[in-house]
């Protein structure tokens, strides 16, 4: 979806002997103000209007377009689900007096997002990884621009950083912990450190000195067991965007316990399913692994002796990096038919119960029921001709058994 850009930024310049004028922006949404996820996003905002949402009776958001606590699109968390085949965002501009040639740019993991407007016109985009760019042309006297990004895919979008700007675009500062949380342990290497690939000057803070302090330029040093948030921000300036960013620290005592932090309630599977959706109770679930179909993200039935529950990826540690799921299964001897714990909270897909933000606690390796590997290919009388083993699954001729691909012929 690459394109050229066909035009000159014209309002780069401004005229004052060739020096250029700093990023003037006119706009910007980062969805940052969301607290409640499962709703109806026409409730966030005045101004927004939404496509692709479907409401339960309480008037949360049951399918469809929603906010999502993630960041597939590549900013930060939270961010915009669109709605596969149809779903929009819309958005009225105030523009201030502000007319010309401007930039419209914001994060999308899909490339299937359609760009209107009314009040202005939109040229081609340029676009790079999750990152696009619009040109942007207003008459002089437009007091009102609205945008609307509609998921032209059948799969749904996220979308997140929107910002309509005139000038040249700062450059995003590239500060990173890495991470959203970790946990350090006193008397031990401490190994956390800012990514700041910038080297612009950060300002370190931590929310509880008692717990860890941060010194002037970065050294963490630990104090006491407990919890604090060390933050590292940066003011901004002509070439870099302002940034700040977070890392929750557990710090423990030698051979010590975490101190408590979010409430962690021990459940069955059926507990957890009657339970309320909450992105801030966390639950801990043991049980078998099952029909596991993602092996990079850890995606899988939970199964005990009281029911089976949809698991949505599975982290090695709380807030650890997605996509890990594989080492950690060659790490600890993960499997299909594995006894595993973890630790997530309660969310729904299509009114079903699903695990999310999950973690890894610990496992009890089970057996195995995969007999042939995945590329192997066996007659529909090979497949009930297991010795015993048990057909999981079966559609349109793709066998699954012990979470194992095989085609039949």
């Amino acid at each position: 979806m690459k394109k050229t850009l066909r035009f000159m930024f014209a309002a780069a310049l401004m005229m004052c002997g060739t020096t250029a004028f700093a990023e003037d922006v006119i706009w910007s949404e980062d969805w940052s103000g969301v607290t409640e996820f499962n709703i109806d996003p026409s409730t966030f905002n005045d101004n927004y209007s939404f496509t692709g949402t479907v409401l339960n009776d309480d008037g949360t958001a049951k399918s469809g377009t929603k906010f999502f606590n993630e960041k597939l699109a590549g900013g930060e968390a939270p961010e915009l689900l669109l709605a596969k085949n149809g779903g929009s965002f819309t958005a009225k501009v105030a523009l201030n007096g502000k007319s010309g040639e401007m930039t419209l740019a914001f994060k999308c993991n899909k490339n299937t997002i359609e760009v209107t407007a009314t009040g202005a016109t939109v040229g081609d985009v340029d676009a790079t990884g999750n990152d696009y760019l619009y040109p942007v042309t207003v008459a002089a006297g437009t007091n009102e621009v609205s945008f609307t990004f509609t998921q032209k895919g059948s799969a749904n979008a996220r979308l997140d950083n929107f910002k309509l700007f005139q000038g040249t675009a700062k450059k995003p500062a590239g500060l990173s912990w890495g991470k959203a949380s970790t946990t350090l342990t006193i008397g031990e290497e401490v190994t956390l450190v800012l990514s700041n690939e910038n080297n612009l000057p950060v300002t370190y803070t931590s929310s509880d000195e008692a717990v860890a302090t941060i010194s002037a330029q970065g050294a963490i040093t630990l104090v006491a067991a407990g919890k604090t948030t060390l933050t590292a921000a940066f003011a901004g300036n002509d070439e870099y965007e302002a940034q700040s960013v977070s890392i929750e620290v557990t710090v423990k005592e030698a051979g010590g316990q975490e101190q408590p932090g979010d409430e962690i309630k021990k459940v069955t599977v059926a507990e957890f399913i009657a339970a309320e959706v909450s992105n801030t109770v966390w639950y801990q679930l043991t049980g078998t692994i099952k029909n596991l179909t993602n092996t990079a993200y850890g995606n899988f039935d939970l199964e005990d002796e009281t029911g089976s529950v949809y698991v949505y990826g599975v982290l090695s540690e709380k807030g650890g990096e997605k996509k890990q799921f594989e080492a950690l299964m060659a790490e600890k001897g993960i499997k299909e038919g594995s006894k595993i714990t973890i630790i997530g909270n309660r969310s729904a897909h299509n009114d079903k119960a699903e695990v999310t933000n999950a973690y890894f606690v610990s496992v009890e390796n089970g057996t195995s029921t995969a007999i042939m590997q995945p590329t192997q290919k066996a007659t529909q009388g090979d497949i009930f001709n297991l010795q015993g083993q048990r057909v999981e699954k079966a559609v349109k001729g793709l066998y699954i058994i012990g979470g194992k691909k095989m085609l039949v012929k």
